[in-house]
């Protein structure tokens, strides 16, 4: 028998492929998945058709009990994905480039995945205090 960490690892990690799959069907160009820099992640780095680098947040639900995935994404997790993005733009000279946070919510509490995408879902100044 899997442990729930076990199979919310398993899950999150479907989630993620069905987002890149997504993604790439949108023309987008996967630069990185599941970068990491001290406490923060990001799930999928991106680069769309017109340069644009893209911090993808996914989050995914598979029982209706456990309401909206994006509900899920706290200030305090804007901000940690906001320092992981700057440290990823910082070492892989993207600090003048375009870039934006969005975030894909996959809903399986129907059964089927449906995918809701949100483009600049949250902007870095509304999680930074010293903006």
């Amino acid at each position: 028998m899997l442990s729930a960490k076990h199979d919310n690892k398993k899950k999150g990690r479907f989630a993620e492929l069905h987002a890149m799959a997504f993604l790439q069907r949108k023309g987008c160009t996967i630069l990185a998945k599941n970068y990491r820099y001290l406490n923060g992640e990001l799930d999928i780095v991106a680069k769309d058709s017109q340069g644009t680098i893209l911090f993808v947040e996914v989050k995914s639900v598979w029982t209706a009990d456990k309401g909206s995935p994006a509900s899920r994404i706290t200030p305090q997790k804007q901000f940690r994905i906001w320092k992981t993005a700057a440290h990823f733009l910082h070492h892989h000279g993207g600090q003048n480039q375009k870039s934006r946070f969005d975030v894909i919510c996959m809903d399986r509490s129907e059964g089927k995945a449906e995918i809701r995408y949100y483009t600049d879902a949250f902007i870095a100044c509304r999680v930074i205090p010293e903006c």
